[in-house]
């Protein structure tokens, strides 16, 4: 495919983005959207939001659905080859059939979202299960036509495998728990609660619902037995409990039979990285052997009660010990002082199969696995030493090529070792999977996204897992331990740490909070969606979780598109000006060109020269009006006569407005002055008409009033006398959720690149700014009616009125020498006749350089005037220049726009365009100043 670079990369497209300069370089004329430059503005706009996104993104557009994508999104497509420019149904054929609903979905209007939804790819040249988390959105084109979609997608195939996985170990564990012949429970914490039973722990306590519970208050008649006292040692010290042969009343319930139970059971403590967080009791009923041993006891005391014959007795006895040894499913063992085995009982070969033939006269060690053959042979010693070993472990091969884990009693007696076992390998194995599983969630913990942390209800820190370390540089002795809101997350922010304190109150008294916070970490200013959660066990809170998802990026983003509205709202003001500029040119044309004609009649001349000098000072007026419009600067107050306001502003809204609206103005006559900034009201006012006419597309009344109102009581205005300014149309109205967030900044109904929704904004700022306030009135098909509450002026003072003294005295007397500097000729050349009228000598300069190359030559100026915006130095740093060198001279700068912020204090500014009497009576006001200050 031949390829044709743009001759430069497009503004629209971000240059960090490889993809961008992928997109750049291709040769889109060869696809069904053409040519670049004639692409539509909503898909530059789309594709300007995806390429700058940090996710991953693609953008289907066209009839075609033509394929684009960001650098995130890169990895996803595996080997498929060239897929950006072609159609997403060939990109994706694997899987159209899948997506192809999704798809008709977003072109119809209608967004979809999907999570985990199942797709096979063959993006790699092979099938691939996968898993995807993705949300299509219809996107509009400049006709807000639906013209493409855009998919915002995660993979998420690792997670749902791991899920599957931890499901189907979680599924295991809990057969091996539910089928394990003993009993089990596991305990959790220092009050001992009931996490896990099986069936058969269930069956040894009577059936009772212990999950969840304390021991102390699920089993008290095991409490009074002194049960908790063993475990509560377990817990402390971290040492294992076993015992056999223990007596266990069961009462089930109040008032119920009590069952006599014998046991031989292990408290087994469970640690963590913290230390132990629970006790699993394991164990077995072995009240028939109870029941074998005391009738074996029995039986020998009626023998010798009867004074039977020693022979009859042993041997009665040895068959009662036989039975045992025959029937316990304990291995038993008697070993020598060489540590061979010299007979074994028959759980042996039921448990290992290894018959009673193949054990005897071999070494106990050859049984034993080799990891575990260093640890028996230390057990040997310490019998041999005389010592009992009352527990250990080691793991013996069984015949079938298997390991079992036995857990060992043994003592020395007259030489030999008798030892006693017990499997406890599921046991074992039970246990691990619990840690297993501890261990993944711990896992998922830390590798969330999410920052998150863990509190108690009092608010210490007791857990933070590494996002939320990452987001604050910060170790996890660094927090743990702390209030949640005296640490480095917060207390950067000012006020923040107070605002936590009250938000984690209402959480830890049971409600779910959630706030979008604003907060300075080590990494910049961030903002995050922030949420804390109340933690609850058996209807009590024991803990609170913090969570926040970083928002930064996405705010950012909005940012974007809300200035990309600004700027298409002000490509449209600019047209809007450009067609009053060319109505105003029009009489100043036409008199310029009766002026030259010399037989033109006089009356005639002399007629549009007076439309030309009017139609110039509605343009002056207009540019200030933008002006005023696009600085900040503070308000002007002054006592402004509205009355003399809004007439003078009838004509400019009368001949912008539609044909079809007919403008009505109501003033009072006795309208008292109000306080305002004379521009700032008359934009106000400006801004209110033009929404007001958009609200009547096929015509209707637009009506400006204005009133005096007294207020002795309001909640939001303060007791007085105010002018209260109202522009009401005859349009379709608002409802009521459009009225509570139509003074927002850039909430409109008007639709994207139909206006900047900042008019109501700036109407209610400025009325708030001066002490009143701004109403809304309107009824959905009734019309709406703006007020603008303005408190009344002093009337000490004059009202601002538009009046203005053009008489121009001339005088013949040399007033010493005028610099003069401009880069337009004619604007130097009229104002040099006009300071040459006023008795100044003069030299002209036509840039900042010159004129102190005229400076450096010994001319020394009685003033100054300069433009301000020339190539080179500006006039501002002319004037600093000549004020060091020259204090005496008397400085005028004349400028078009009318922003302070660039001059110094105490200069002369004079504003474009000017009349010759605004020249002279700023020349004579610098003069003023420079003689004051000499």
């Amino acid at each position: 495919m031949s390829v044709s670079l743009p001759a430069e990369h497009p503004a629209f497209l971000p240059r960090h983005s490889v993809m961008a300069g992928r997109i750049a370089a291709f040769d889109w004329s060869t696809t069904s959207l053409g040519p670049m430059a004639n692409w539509p503005h909503a898909l530059r706009t789309a594709l300007a939001l995806m390429l700058d996104s940090r996710f991953a993104m693609n953008l289907a557009w066209g009839e075609d659905l033509v394929f684009f994508y960001n650098d995130a999104y890169a990895p996803f497509l595996g080997s498929k080859e060239a897929p950006l420019g072609r159609p997403m149904a060939e990109v994706w054929s694997d899987v159209w059939a899948d997506i192809l609903p999704l798809v008709e979905s977003a072109m119809s209007g209608q967004p979809t979202w999907h999570e985990d939804m199942p797709l096979t790819m063959l993006r790699n040249g092979y099938p691939e299960e996968t898993f995807w988390t993705f949300s299509y959105s219809p996107v509009r084109d400049d006709d807000h036509v639906i013209a493409g979609f855009l998919n915002i997608t995660t993979e998420v195939t690792r997670k749902v495998q791991n899920e599957r996985r931890l499901r189907t170990d979680i599924r295991q564990l809990g057969r091996m728990f539910e089928q394990a012949p003993g009993f089990m429970a596991m305990l959790t914490g220092p009050e001992h609660t009931f996490a896990y039973i099986n069936p058969a722990y269930r069956a040894l306590i009577g059936e009772r619902n212990v999950i969840g519970k304390r021991l102390v208050d699920a089993l008290p008649d095991a409490v009074e037995q002194g049960y908790l006292a063993l475990l509560e040692e377990v817990y402390r010290t971290g040492q294992a409990f076993s015992t056999n042969g223990a007596r266990y009343l069961v009462q089930a319930g109040p008032g119920r039979a009590t069952v006599e139970r014998y046991l031989d059971f292990v408290y087994q403590p469970i640690n963590d990285a913290s230390g132990v967080i629970g006790v699993l009791v394991q164990g077995i009923d072995v009240t028939a052997r109870r029941a074998a041993d005391l009738a074996l006891q029995t039986r020998e005391a009626e023998l010798l009660s009867l004074n039977s014959d020693l022979e009859r007795q042993v041997i009665e006895r040895a068959r009662e010990r036989s039975l045992t040894w025959q029937v316990t499913p304990d291995l038993l063992a008697v070993v020598d002082q060489a540590g061979c085995i010299e007979t074994v009982n028959p759980a042996w070969e039921q448990l290992l199969g290894w018959p009673q033939t193949a054990l005897v006269g071999q070494p106990w060690v050859e049984y034993v696995l080799e990891d575990d053959q260093a640890v028996t042979r230390s057990v040997l010693e310490t019998l041999r030493s005389g010592k009992p070993v009352l527990h250990f472990e080691n793991r013996l091969r069984t015949r079938s090529g298997g390991v079992r884990t036995l857990s060992w009693v043994a003592t020395p007696e007259s030489g030999r070792f008798y030892c006693s076992a017990r499997d406890v390998t599921d046991i074992n194995a039970a246990a691990s999977a619990l840690a297993r599983s501890q261990a993944q969630l711990r896992t998922l913990f830390e590798t969330s996204y999410q920052l998150q942390a863990l509190c108690t209800p009092d608010g210490i820190v007791t857990d933070a897992n590494r996002s939320g370390l990452d987001a604050i540089g910060a170790e996890f002795d660094d927090v743990v331990g702390r209030l949640l809101w005296d640490t480095p997350w917060f207390t950067g922010t000012r006020d923040l740490p107070h605002r936590i304190r009250l938000m984690f109150a209402r959480a830890a008294a049971g409600d779910t909070v959630r706030e979008e916070l604003e907060v300075d970490l080590p990494s910049g200013r961030r903002f995050h969606d922030f949420s804390l959660r109340p933690i609850y066990d058996n209807g009590r809170i024991i803990a609170v979780v913090p969570e926040a998802i970083d928002t930064t990026e996405r705010r950012n983003a909005e940012d974007a598109l809300r200035q990309s509205q600004k700027l298409e709202a002000v490509g449209q003001l600019t047209g809007g000006v450009a067609h009053d500029f060319n109505n105003l040119l029009t009489p100043i044309v036409t008199a310029l060109d009766l002026a030259a004609d010399p037989t033109a009649r006089a009356d005639r001349r002399d007629r549009m020269i007076g439309v030309a000098r009017q139609s110039a000072e509605r343009a002056a007026t207009l540019v200030q009006r933008l002006l005023s419009f696009a600085r900040r600067q503070p308000l002007q107050a002054v006592d402004v006569d509205v009355t003399a306001l809004v007439n003078g502003m009838a004509a400019l809204i009368e001949s912008s407005s539609s044909p079809r609206i007919r403008l009505v103005l109501s003033l009072a006559r006795d309208l008292n002055p109000a306080i305002a900034d004379p521009n700032q009201l008359e934009m106000a006012i400006l801004n209110l008409s033009v929404n007001a006419c958009d609200a009547m597309p096929a015509g209707g009344t637009l009506t400006i009033a204005a009133r005096n109102v007294h207020v002795s009581h309001d909640d939001d205005l303060a007791t007085g006398h105010y002018v209260v300014v109202s522009v009401s149309d005859t349009g379709h109205g608002m409802d009521a959720h459009t009225r509570q967030r139509a003074i927002e900044p850039f909430f409109s109904t008007k639709g994207v690149g139909k206006g900047t929704g900042l008019g109501l904004s700036m109407a209610h700022g400025l009325a708030s700014q001066l002490g009143g306030q701004l109403t809304i009135d309107s009824t959905p098909g009734a019309g709406t009616t703006i007020h603008l509450w303005l408190p009344v002026g002093t009337r000490s003072g004059a009202a601002f009125e538009a009046h203005e003294e053009t008489t121009v005295s001339n005088t013949g007397d040399s007033r010493g020498t005028a610099l003069v500097v401009d880069d337009e000729d004619s604007v130097r050349m009229c104002t040099s006749d006009a300071l040459e009228d006023m008795g100044y000598r003069i030299v002209e300069a036509s840039s900042a350089e010159e004129a102190l190359r005229a400076l450096d030559d010994g001319l020394m100026p009685a003033v100054l005037v300069t433009d301000h915006l020339m190539p080179g130095m500006t006039g501002a740093e002319l004037a600093r220049t000549v004020r060091a060198r020259l204090p005496d001279t008397a400085i005028v700068i004349v400028s078009g726009y009318t922003g302070m912020a660039d001059f110094d204090p105490g200069l002369t500014i004079l504003g474009k365009p000017f009349r010759q009497h605004e020249l002279v009576a700023s020349v004579e006001a610098a003069n003023a100043v420079t003689q004051t200050a000499a």
